[in-house]
């Protein structure tokens, strides 16, 4: 049986979004690359990273108001059937604010052409945007606003590029878990969400603390409403209820483990978490190199998600269920 180990980056890959597409038969992955947007694909994910790549933007700012530092992109389809990028980048030629921007793409194969679509209002310093389809169709984004801090909002969408207007922000750092090690001033850091749905539960699974800290972790929110598709509901904090344990946090000489995304193994029986994770101890505000890790994700028997430990360095792991030999 093959089997690979984690990192599955030889390089540092911060911020890794991954998903399966079972019309095309690959996996597709992207992440912070500085300031270009690289789509990589895939037969194997563990492969991702060493697989095809392309880049499909680079910041044009006097053109598109985007003049670098393009952090955590994901790549969602829309209830229209296209497929959308959804990240950020700075906001103006010196260092700065950064804004969200949107990429489509021209045609149903995500290795073939895109084009810069918006930057959507309101016009707000936010990173980190992630996009859920409820079984209604009715889409929503959510980010990490800087606001003392980071916050994380929830925002329903008009369309897979206009933000509605009904938007409400729905969790800030609170737990000591999620505020160590100490940070300057009001810089407590809610961020990287992305939505899980298992059965009749919804989930925010979330990064909390700093990227640059050995006590980054994946934490998690729950909607806790009666319908995933009502915009009222969906935006309203009194439905979102914060756990107040840690789920994912640094062991077996992983450190930092954090900003997760979910994707579902190609015979889609299991789901699977993409996380970057630090070889070294770190205490500087600069991060130590980011490497590119998968691993299963269990449910206990109320359906909430288990993720033990980051797997270790010589851990064998058998690849996703039904990849193609």
């Amino acid at each position: 049986m093959n089997t690979f180990r984690n990192p599955i980056s030889p390089f540092s890959a911060p911020d890794p979004f991954m998903t399966y597409v079972p019309e095309t038969g690959y996996y597709y992955a992207l992440f912070t690359r500085g300031s270009v947007l690289e789509l990589f694909r895939s037969r194997h994910a563990a492969a991702i990273c060493t697989g095809e790549s392309k880049v499909i933007y680079t910041p044009d700012g006097p053109r598109d108001g985007i003049w670098g530092d393009i952090w955590a992109p994901e790549m969602h389809r829309g209830n229209n059937g296209k497929w959308y990028i959804y990240t950020s980048g700075r906001a103006q030629e010196q260092p700065g604010e950064k804004r969200l921007f949107i990429m489509e793409a021209l045609s149903d194969d995500p290795f073939r052409d895109w084009r810069f679509k918006c930057k959507p209002t309101p016009d707000v310093f936010s990173i980190d945007p992630t996009v859920y389809t409820a079984p209604n169709g009715q889409q929503f984004i959510c980010c990490s606003r800087v606001d003392h801090g980071q916050v994380l909002d929830v925002c329903a969408l008009d369309n897979p590029w206009t933000f509605g207007s009904r938007r409400s922000m729905i969790a800030r750092a609170e737990y000591g878990w999620e505020l160590v090690p100490p940070y300057v001033g009001n810089a407590a850091i809610n961020e990287g969400a992305f939505f899980v749905e298992n059965g009749s539960r919804l989930f925010i699974i979330y990064s909390g603390n700093g990227c640059w800290s050995d006590h980054y972790c994946l934490g998690v929110l729950e909607f806790t409403g009666s319908d995933r598709g009502d915009p009222d509901q969906m935006t309203n904090p009194k439905n979102w209820f914060k756990h107040d344990t840690p789920l994912f946090v640094m062991g077996n000489g992983v450190y930092g483990p954090g900003h997760a995304s979910f994707f579902r193994s190609p015979d889609g029986s299991e789901l699977w978490c993409a996380y970057h994770g630090m070889k070294e101890h770190n205490e500087t505000v600069t991060p130590a190199p980011r490497y590119f890790h998968i691993q299963k994700v269990e449910f206990d028997q109320s359906g909430y998600p288990v993720m033990g430990e980051p797997a270790g360095y010589e851990a064998d792991l058998v690849p996703p269920s039904g990849e193609e030999l």
